[in-house]
């Protein structure tokens, strides 16, 4: 089995594998005169051929019929699993932690599990996916998807952090909110030169498909110029961002309500809602997790409900203790970064093995061997690839955390034994 954890982020799936691989696709289906097509390639379609595109069949999952029915899928909940099986396909013998919004309930979990099992691939745990993003002091996550915002609000119970409730603040979606900038850019456009950039759908996909690179400009400076082809000459356009947030000013008041009572730190984005922070003043300064310290988050999960083998139950609480996944300082890693530091041992019991060479580690009566050389019976076996840890071979039911980088201070775990990277000089 492969172990992965599967995320379900509103915007995209991703996939975090064991190995170190990950993928995302794109929250796109296409239905074509030939059969279905999903991801980022459905993505170019969307504005192309929007009667033929879908956005809305992981938010709305579900077995109603499609308005318009076809030979290659009949609901949402066939055009989710064609991407599910398109995604799953890149490993082999997938064992999942499914990570999910808060804004599924009861119903669309089973038929997203069933999904699931129908690829086929086994399911080894369930988490709530705001809790992936939290830290011990966040009281709110904000994850916006295509068509809505889901805000999970935190409390701390014990020992435990876990997810009070969920709140949905509709129509402020990423889709909704690139078209708003879409017709910002066509508007300019046409009082500075009479050229609509929205003219046709071949001219609305081609807009769609550069606004993300014209969002990114705006990250390090307010005003911008683009350049518009039209089908007489190129000319350039001047972008105000703060035109585009006092235009959506009032779209983000509902927001702005269910937001209220927190202080800034108190609140925390996704990864994919960098467009709320730029567009919405009120959240520019808010944190977005490192996708790095996701990732290992997501395997620790991962590996830890592998190792429990519990009954599957939604889990909406974690432990405290278990929130910071970082054994680093990441202050000193910078330094250690800048000064181009980087671990060149592993210390286990007094010894210092070198990361030149390839290890082999093998568990014998709960005591953890180590060779400078390649086992074929190993438990586990690692070499170092473009500066990165990298799994040779390892049993299927071995616990085994990764460091996120070859840094002197970082820990490698393996079963119940945590080793140290360190640096040796001159020796």
């Amino acid at each position: 089995m492969t172990l992965a954890t599967l995320v379900f982020n509103g915007q995209s799936l991703q996939m975090f594998v064991e190995d170190g691989r990950s993928y995302e696709s794109p929250a796109y289906v296409h239905i074509s005169e030939v059969g279905l097509i999903s991801g980022e390639e459905a993505r170019q379609l969307a504005w192309l051929e929007p009667q033929n595109s879908y956005t809305r069949n992981w938010d709305q999952l579900d077995e109603k019929p499609l308005d318009k029915p076809t030979r290659w899928a009949r609901h949402h909940a066939d055009l989710s699993f064609f991407q599910l099986t398109e995604l799953l396909s890149k490993i082999d013998s997938p064992e999942l932690l499914v990570a999910i919004p808060g804004s599924f309930d009861d119903r669309r979990l089973q038929l997203l599990l069933g999904l699931v099992e129908a690829v086929p691939a086994k399911i080894c745990g369930v988490i709530e996916g705001a809790l992936l993003y939290a830290e011990d002091y966040h009281r709110a996550i904000i994850q916006i998807h295509g068509h809505q915002t889901v805000i999970s609000h935190l409390e701390h119970t014990g020992q435990y952090m876990q997810i009070l409730n969920c709140e949905v603040v509709s129509d402020i979606g990423s889709l909704q909110l690139l078209k708003n900038c879409a017709r910002y850019i066509s508007e300019r456009s046409v009082l500075a030169t009479r050229y609509d950039p929205m003219h046709s759908a071949i001219a609305q996909q081609n807009l769609f498909n550069e606004l993300p690179s014209i969002l990114e400009k705006f990250k390090t400076s307010s005003e911008t110029v683009i350049n518009i082809k039209s089908p007489d000459s190129n000319f350039s356009l001047h972008l105000n961002l703060k035109h585009i947030q006092q235009m959506l000013d009032q779209k983000f008041e509902a927001l702005k309500v269910v937001l209220k009572d927190y202080e800034t730190e108190q609140l925390c984005l996704s990864p994919q809602s960098d467009l709320l922070k730029l567009l919405c003043p009120a959240l520019r300064e808010l944190k977005v997790p490192e996708d790095s310290l996701i990732e290992r988050k997501c395997m620790r999960f991962a590996t830890q409900a592998q190792r429990e083998g519990k009954p599957l139950k939604r889990l909406n609480q974690i432990l405290l203790s278990h929130i910071s996944d970082l054994p680093y300082d990441k202050e000193s890693t910078r330094k250690d970064k800048s000064r181009g530091r980087i671990a060149t041992h592993l210390l286990h019991d007094r010894c210092a093995w070198p990361l030149s060479s390839v290890l082999s580690f093998t568990l014998a009566q709960d005591r953890l061997s180590i060779a400078c050389k390649e086992q074929s019976g190993a438990d586990l076996v690692l070499s170092l690839e473009d500066g990165n840890f990298s799994i040779t071979q390892k049993k299927e039911d071995l616990y085994a955390l990764l460091p996120n980088q070859v840094l002197p201070g970082e820990t490698l775990q393996i079963d119940k034994h945590q080793l140290a990277l360190i640096e040796v000089v001159d020796a």
